[in-house]
């Protein structure tokens, strides 16, 4: 017998519409979508082949673009603009932060085919790529180079929106803009442009009005672009809300404490902001001192365009509404990794709170969440431990100043602010249990998930190294079990009455009865785990080997002095990862430096060259990931280099007297295992010639497990920067990694 779901559907069938079975299927299609996010997520990665432009050099570009200048007025600027404009393009597509043949790049395209159907030569010559940014913006070269932000797209709320953001930046690039500002600042320094003042004021002011003029005309031939399609043009006022509540997060969701509360883990009043922050976005904002007219003047400019006739026959969605959902609800996804990256922890934590009101049960959202609250936690000051922590454990506040990564919850406006007056208000105690908590509860529902056990290790690992507390400091019954029997948890009671007695009486009394001990109730629930408490003891105890990650929870110890660790300069180490080298050369002619990006660039491959010929000479093993020489296929080189900056980007922003954890170090481990090694290494100069050369150089060890700095050298010196000059460098600093003390 047929299913007698299936049945019925096949009878029904029979009486639906064509309209009917299009809205059947565009359910389906969305609940498909929907189901890919329940339970993990795999951040979106570049595929298929490199295209010739990630293969060449910036040289190499700005040369082919020059040839096609002719006799021009200004060529010499001309010339300059696209060696910098080259250079800088060129960067941007080998930093990783762009991405190739994705499901997003790809929607993007599709959008832009739509815009440039009627213009097949025009659509040829335009690239657009999707960028791993969490800012709220889009951009675009003169040369036909379009990219848009991650960001962006989680914020939009139908396609039309995207094509006309897509059109404005298409006017860019056809119109030449950044040429155009370019040339008009050397106008103004010459005193031959139209808009040139007397002063140095009126001068910086006539270059925002150019480009203010700039944007207006993107304004405006963006949406004459959008009326030669199908799109939506009432759609676009949108677009321009979208700008202006850019800062504030993707949606508008009430924060409830509750979330990480269970029967036992009671968070308390004080912690939950009553009333938040009126949203009070200013579209009239003072524009003289920006590119970009303000959001009030640009909507009164284009307002009067946005009525045509055929409204009704234009759509907001032409490739395809399910895609776009689909794809804004990746973008968001991914944002929850960009704001951990940017080390934006309080976004990280609201938006994958967003998230996971949806997808409950999905285990990236859930260590996003666990991540970014651990990060949170070892930026809070470490509180005076003189008190007795049976005692005192979780009571009152942190008074100490605030810490970097937590914005003045003040400033924030909407549902968004109790998230920041939350984690503000809370101290180190009192978040590493919270977030323990949170974490072992996460591990117990994926017990297969490594990256969560050993985030489970390292709270624990921080309660007993950083806040001195043991399993004993915690209740094991809650305070209405204890009010019920007050002497049973610490009196004998047959032990006479005495004083003692009466001391612990009265502080068992004074105990339960304070608001803020939250704490020392929390793990009520995790403490009848056997799991759990032989975790602790073990940490606690150190009977077995500490978690990796241990070194994130212990107490920062004294940086060495200079002295101290040239007593042990050589490291034994056999084989290292070689990141892209760091160049810049510089011209100095006394009252400005100006970027030389043809000798940049060469020397950066050099320095390359060099490294890996010392690495050779002394024996070394090593494991290149540059990205300076690839061929078509390395798509996995391209990818891991990716990885690389992200890692390397984040650790440099956390400092190294900081505990923050990296965010990839989970992928980070699986690839120490292929690359058989730990140790990644990167250097870098930057020389500035003028009437002394000057090389300043460093080179940095760092140990992918730990997140630490192993080698740390900086060295200053005159003189050409030519090959003899860097193997010198390089072969001093790789031998104090290979060789050994004796």
């Amino acid at each position: 017998m047929k299913d007698p779901g299936v049945f019925l559907f096949y009878n029904m069938r029979l009486q639906f519409t064509p309209q009917a079975l299009f809205i059947i299927l565009f359910c389906f299609l969305i609940n498909y979508s929907n189901a890919q996010f329940e339970l993990d997520y795999k951040p979106v990665i570049s595929s298929g082949t490199l295209p010739a432009e990630f293969l060449s050099t910036a040289q190499s570009m700005s040369e082919k673009d020059i040839s096609r200048l002719g006799d021009i007025k200004y060529k010499s600027a001309n010339e300059d603009f696209l060696k910098s404009n080259n250079y800088f393009l060129h960067e941007l597509l080998l930093s990783g932060d762009v991405l190739l043949n994705d499901p997003l790049s790809q929607y993007v395209n599709k959008v832009m085919d739509e815009l440039l159907k009627g213009d097949p030569s025009v659509r040829s010559t335009i690239k657009v790529f999707v960028t791993r940014s969490p800012d709220v913006n889009a951009f675009a070269f003169d040369n036909g180079y379009i990219f848009v932000n991650i960001g962006l797209l989680a914020q939009l709320e139908n396609e039309a929106q995207l094509a006309y953001v897509l059109s404005h930046e298409l006017t860019h690039a056809l119109k030449k803009h950044s040429l155009s500002q370019y040339i008009e600042n050397i106008k103004l320094k010459e005193g031959t442009s139209d808009y040139e003042g007397g002063t140095a004021k009126e001068r910086r002011l006539a270059r925002y009005r150019f480009s203010k003029e700039h944007e207006s005309e993107a304004d405006l031939e963006g949406l004459k672009m959008m009326k030669a399609t199908k799109y939506s043009i009432k759609a676009i006022r949108g677009a321009f809300d979208v700008l202006q509540y850019s800062y504030l997060p993707f949606e508008l969701v009430e924060f409830r404490k509750s979330f990480f509360e269970d029967e036992f883990l009671t968070l308390p009043d004080t912690l939950n902001l009553k009333k938040v922050s009126d949203i009070k976005a200013n579209d009239d904002y003072d524009d003289t001192k920006s590119t970009h007219p303000n959001i009030r003047k640009r909507r009164g400019t284009i307002d009067p365009e946005l009525v045509v006739d055929d409204e009704n026959n234009r759509k907001k969605f032409l490739v395809s509404e399910a895609d776009f959902k689909k794809i804004r609800e990746t973008s968001r996804f991914e944002l929850c990794r960009l704001y951990l990256v940017e080390r934006d922890y309080m976004n990280a934590i609201y938006a994958s709170y967003i998230l996971l009101q949806k997808y409950k049960d999905n285990i990236y959202l859930k260590k996003i969440m666990g991540k970014a609250l651990y990060n949170v936690m070892v930026t809070k000051p470490i509180p005076d431990q003189s008190f007795t922590p049976s005692i005192s454990i979780g009571a009152g506040r942190s008074s100490s100043s605030k810490q970097y990564s937590i914005p003045d919850y003040s400033n924030i406006e909407g549902p968004s602010q109790r998230v920041y007056y939350m984690m503000e208000n809370m101290n180190s105690v009192e978040l590493n249990v919270m977030a323990l908590s949170y974490v072992y509860k996460a591990y117990k529902q994926y017990p297969e998930d490594k990256a969560l056990s050993v985030l489970t290790d390292s709270l624990i690992s921080h309660l007993v190294y950083s806040n001195n507390l043991y399993l004993n400091d915690f209740s094991r019954k809650t305070k209405t079990e204890l009010k019920a029997a007050p002497l049973s948890a610490s009196v004998d009671l047959e032990q006479e009455e005495s004083k003692y007695t009466s001391i612990k009486r009265d502080q068992q009394k004074a105990e339960l009865e304070t608001a803020d001990n939250f704490s020392k109730y929390a793990l009520v629930g995790l403490l009848k785990e056997q799991d759990f408490v032989s975790r602790y003891s073990r940490i606690s105890k150190g009977h077995t080997k500490k978690p990796f990650t241990e070194s994130y929870a212990k107490p920062v110890q004294k940086k060495p002095s200079k002295n101290e660790e040239e007593k042990v300069p050589y490291l034994g180490i056999k084989k290292v990862i070689f990141l892209d080298p760091y160049y810049l050369k510089l011209k100095d002619d006394g009252e400005k430096k100006t970027v030389k990006y043809y000798e940049t660039e060469v020397h950066q491959q050099l320095l390359g060259t060099v490294q890996k010929e010392c690495a050779d000479k002394l024996h070394l093993e090593y494991m290149d990931v540059s990205v300076r020489n690839l061929q078509q296929n390395d798509l996995e080189k391209f990818n891991q280099n990716a990885l690389f900056n992200d890692w390397v980007e984040e650790r440099l922003k956390h400092g190294n007297k900081s505990r923050e954890l990296v965010t990839s170090y989970e992928f980070i481990e699986e690839f120490i295992k292929t690359a058989g090694t730990k140790y990644v290494a990167w250097s870098g100069i930057s020389n500035s010639k003028g009437k002394v050369e000057r090389n300043n150089y460093f080179f940095i060890l760092m140990d992918l497990e730990t997140g630490k700095q192993v080698k740390y050298q900086t060295e200053e010196n005159k003189g050409r920067d030519d090959k003899a000059m860097l193997n010198s460098l390089l072969y001093e600093s790789l031998s104090h990694v290979v060789k050994t003390a004796n």
